[in-house]
């Protein structure tokens, strides 16, 4: 966690897709940023660092409008394709019980790699998740390989059941 803004500004560009940093900058100050912070987790029985994680993150702003500000944001970065040639495919998909919450589903199998010829690329599955609560903006990313270790549903539950926790429900 931090409420330094240039350690926030440092940790959550290279976290992003294809983030301008000016624009960035911008966005969050004027949202009035006051902290961050970001948890990572193994999500299965047994660790394996290219196995499914769930990332979850919070950014504190001054008001509720900065933060449905930050949270348009953050959506529009997720959406990006990749800044140079990628292989990733990029769609959007309805959150069910929260409030104004956006979805994001990026996947790129070893098959749309080879296609693209961007073979440094790595296959990925994930399922991004952006709500407000109050003057906060919380994400949830569930990440793993393609071929079912992750999916819309299980994003959906573990959204559901971190948003239940903040709001008491």
């Amino acid at each position: 966690t931090t409420v330094d803004f240039d350690e926030f500004i440092a940790v959550l560009g290279p976290a992003l897709i294809d983030p301008d940093e000016e624009e960035m900058t911008t966005v969050f100050q004027e949202a009035g940023f006051k902290g961050a912070g970001v948890d990572a987790r193994f999500f299965g029985e047994t660790h394996d660092p290219h196995g499914p994680h769930v990332f979850s993150s919070f950014i504190e702003l001054e008001s509720e409008d900065g933060a449905t500000s930050a949270l348009g944001w953050l959506e529009t970065d997720a959406m990006k394709p990749c800044p140079n040639s990628c292989a990733t495919r990029v769609s959007s998909f309805g959150v069910d019980g929260i409030p104004d919450a956006r979805g994001v589903h990026r996947i790129a199998t070893a098959e749309d790699i080879e296609a693209a010829g961007t073979e440094s690329e790595q296959p990925s599955d994930s399922y991004w998740v952006g709500f407000t609560v109050g003057s906060v903006v919380y994400v949830m990313e569930l990440h793993g390989p393609p071929g079912g270790s992750v999916s819309e549903e299980q994003a959906q539950e573990i959204a559901s059941a971190y948003y239940d926790r903040l709001t008491g429900n």
